[in-house]
């Protein structure tokens, strides 16, 4: 039996197949890792949005609520990614919204609106987290 170039395509293209699907399964599975790094910074900055807020310190809570935006962009894109969680898009899209609202109503001099967007934004933690914690 000779070997066409249909013949040999075929093998190699499944092994092409077999190569991504592991590679993706490993991104996936550090992806996990990740998130759970995210959800850890997101408390921790959580945390010190509101003491800079309390202290009044705008510089240092602008900054905590860049890197909250920041990091619930990334979930974002890990539940769209995922595609198995609609409501977990939805919460970090939320919390996105309240961690950009801080920074402009610092700039107005609004520390009531941008402490209560803060608070806001630890509290929703928990509704995703009954339900979308990698880590128990």
């Amino acid at each position: 039996m000779r070997s066409t170039p249909r013949g040999r395509a075929t093998p190699a293209a499944v092994l092409v197949l077999t190569l991504a699907a592991i590679v993706a399964t490993a991104a996936r599975a550090a992806s996990v890792l990740d998130f759970d790094v995210w959800m850890r910074s997101i408390d921790k900055h959580s945390v010190d949005v509101q003491k800079n807020l309390d202290a009044r310190r705008p510089e240092a809570a602008v900054a905590d609520a860049q890197e909250l935006s920041r990091l619930y962009g990334l979930m974002t894109q890990y539940f769209v990614d995922d595609g198995q969680a609609a409501d977990a898009v939805e919460f970090s899209r939320s919390g996105k919204a309240l961690a950009d609202a801080i920074p402009p109503a610092i700039s107005a001099g609004d520390f009531e609106a941008a402490s209560q967007a803060a608070l806001e934004l630890s509290h929703a933690c928990n509704d995703c987290h009954d339900v979308h914690k990698p880590f128990q």
